[in-house]
């Protein structure tokens, strides 16, 4: 029996920035039944006191619903070859770290932070250096029964997820496999991503474009080959975390009509 998009809900993310859990979206998603992403950005960070984490928290957890967190990326460079720079992004991953123990999430998602047009020509250097940032953090996150995402943006190649996973060699360190990054930025060769990080995938990001902004459509409102990839995991007996993007107001609702037609897992 096909899924409807209201019983989707439960099966989802949708992402949500913090900040935007303090106008009023808190009540939107508790009132609507939705499991958050909430985004740990630099700004919550160092603006709350733990106390407004807390309650913002148990206000999801009372109502059971599945948290999954996103942590800060901007400006960050876990892989970075200059030490101050590397210095600091590793204290701002740590600084949202210390929340998994509050929020108890089913995982975390991190940018890995790679762009050839940056280190093409220190691969090695970067990768030293982003292998240990993520064995320290996938520590952390197994003291608390996380899984830790590694989200592709600008990587134009899947073979340095799955290196850096396969480096890591942390039962809790996996991949997040963004399709709009992939489509836009990636070069949108996705039989190659799929088959190459298909044992290592771990959660889905998805939203929609046309191949050439990461315009974060509603799904179906752009050209990504959704139903492909979804039934390609599907077809494996794989079911990752999923977690919608939807960037535009009224954006949603389309998502999860569209999501529940293409949905190949029957539940």
């Amino acid at each position: 029996m096909a899924i409807t998009a209201e019983a989707l809900k439960s099966q989802v993310q949708v992402n949500i920035p913090f900040p935007y859990l303090r106008r009023g979206y808190l009540e939107r998603f508790l009132q609507g039944g939705l499991n958050p992403e909430i985004g740990l950005d630099a700004y919550s960070l160092g603006r709350y006191p733990p106390g407004v984490f807390r309650r913002v928290a148990r206000a999801f957890q009372t109502c059971k619903r599945r948290i999954t967190l996103h942590a800060p990326f901007q400006d960050l460079l876990p892989g970075s070859l200059d030490d101050a720079v590397l210095a600091a992004s590793r204290r701002r991953l740590r600084q949202a770290f210390r929340y998994l123990p509050v929020f108890t999430p089913a995982a975390v998602v991190c940018h890995l932070g790679y762009e050839a047009r940056c280190y093409g020509g220190d691969t090695p250097k970067w990768l030293a250096r982003s292998v240990a940032t993520w064995k320290e953090l996938a520590a952390r996150a197994a003291a608390h029964r996380v899984t830790v995402m590694l989200e592709n943006v600008y990587e134009t190649d899947p073979e340095l997820l799955l290196e850096v996973v396969g480096r890591v060699d942390a039962a809790n360190l996996r991949v997040c496999l963004d399709v709009g990054h992939l489509y836009a930025f990636g070069g949108a060769d996705l039989s190659r991503w799929l088959h190459t990080l298909a044992p290592v995938i771990g959660q889905l990001h998805l939203h929609d474009n046309h191949g050439d902004i990461d315009a974060h459509l509603a799904l179906g409102a752009g050209a990504i080959p959704l139903q492909e990839i979804l039934s390609f995991l599907a077809d494996r007996r794989q079911r990752p975390l999923i977690t919608l993007e939807p960037h535009q107001e009224g954006s949603l609702q389309p998502s999860l009509d569209f999501l529940a037609r293409i949905w190949p897992w029957g539940d």
